[in-house]
């Protein structure tokens, strides 16, 4: 191993401490919990279905707790390597460094515009519609949030760690509303959903299949965000930046999430085009709340699907909620840009009351509330 690389993981690491410690209040308490409670096992090298004791777990989470009050005040510093000072966000200057080395560097901004970055082993890279997709394998450095994929541009990092969690936790804390799709999905590669709740240490080979095949489709939400030119990306930016840590955040995201979605190349265009039953029933369990709000077509029609296999169906909801979102947008850009004038906190009022609290979401609440520890709103938006 090159002598400069445990020096970078620690200053990696370091970043991604502060970040925790200066936004963990962007997440519901329920939502912060479960991310930390990840994070130990990571650090600690424990397969996402083994618990932890719990006196061991709490004691750890006292000593994180005291650590991030500790370095609160801190800064994000630039990365050293290779005898050159790196800005933390200059993945491609730093990765040219790091790829012949077999290593790959992620960073950007996820919800509530925090921080997140990553070091990770390099396990393969391809190229899809273009785009590079790296393939991160073994972490080295990571904060609290996780996404199984991220996008900057042309680039789109695939990370099968993040995947493995986000799939058992997703088996764990299954909401009622989400387990037939959840089980249909899991049958669609052999044990059923409650097989692997009652006896996951004996099946985690198979969930970490499961995990790798799933997140060949996942990555076709990145394409169908790069492809998709219904949102504009400096006003995306605009928005996430103008209503941070707001429900009116959330709803941007989730517009630009389905968007994403329902390209005709993006997640839902590839799974009906390559008849894909395992993610299309995934797609439907992980929806949280507000996009089974926005995107309600898809929950009817996989109901449908399930009884008579038509993929027509499918397709015909996609763009039936395609054509949605791009409404939901244009109304959203209407009104931002009539009452910017006036203020931020005057613009995100008319947005709740004229768009989100019609749509029947709510107004306000503690936190961002994220229930999923890695909610597809909170995916990050790389600068």
């Amino acid at each position: 191993m090159n002598p400069e690389i445990p020096d970078l993981r620690r200053q990696v690491k370091k970043n991604c401490d502060i970040s925790d410690a200066r936004h963990a209040g962007v997440y519901s308490l329920c939502g912060l919990l479960l991310r930390v409670r990840d994070l130990y096992k990571w650090e600690h090298g424990i397969a996402p279905w083994r618990e932890p004791q719990p006196a061991e777990l709490m004691g750890w989470m006292e000593e994180r707790e005291e650590y991030w009050e500790k370095i609160m005040g801190e800064e994000i510093q630039p990365l050293v390597f290779n005898g050159a000072s790196f800005d933390p966000f200059d993945m491609a200057g730093l990765n040219r460094f790091l790829r012949p080395l077999g290593l790959i560097y992620g960073a950007g901004y996820g919800i509530g515009m925090k921080p997140t970055f990553f070091l990770a082993e390099s396990d393969e890279s391809r190229t899809v519609e273009g785009l590079r997709v790296d393939v991160a394998g073994r972490e080295l450095a990571r904060d609290i949030f996780m996404t199984p994929a991220m996008r900057r541009g042309e680039q789109i990092f695939a990370r099968r760690s993040c995947m493995l969690f986000f799939l058992w936790d997703q088996i764990l804390e299954a909401r009622p509303s989400a387990r037939e799709a959840l089980d249909f999905a899991l049958a669609r590669h052999g044990p059923r959903l409650d097989e692997f709740r009652r006896d996951a240490v004996r099946l985690g080979d198979q969930l970490e299949r499961i995990a790798r095949l799933e997140l060949e489709t996942w990555v076709y939400h990145e394409i169908g965000e790069a492809l998709d030119d219904g949102f504009d990306g400096r006003l995306f930016r605009e928005l996430v930046s103008a209503y941070a840590n707001s429900p009116v955040e959330i709803f941007v995201r989730v517009v630009k999430d389905v968007l994403a979605d329902t390209h005709p190349g993006g997640l839902l265009g590839h799974i009906v085009q390559n008849r894909i039953e395992s993610s299309l029933g995934f797609y439907v369990a992980f929806q949280r709340a507000i996009s089974r709000t926005v995107f309600p077509q898809i929950r009817e029609a996989f109901r449908r699907f399930r009884q008579i296999g038509d993929w027509g169906l499918i397709e015909a909801a996609r763009e039936a909620g395609r054509k949605n979102m791009l409404r939901h947008l244009a109304v959203l850009t209407r009104v931002h840009s009539e009452s910017s004038a006036s203020g931020t906190d005057a613009a995100r009022e008319r947005i709740l009351s004229e768009i989100l609290q019609p749509l029947g979401i709510a107004k306000s609440g503690g936190g961002i509330g994220d229930s999923s520890p890695h909610a597809r709103a909170a995916e990050p938006q790389l600068p």
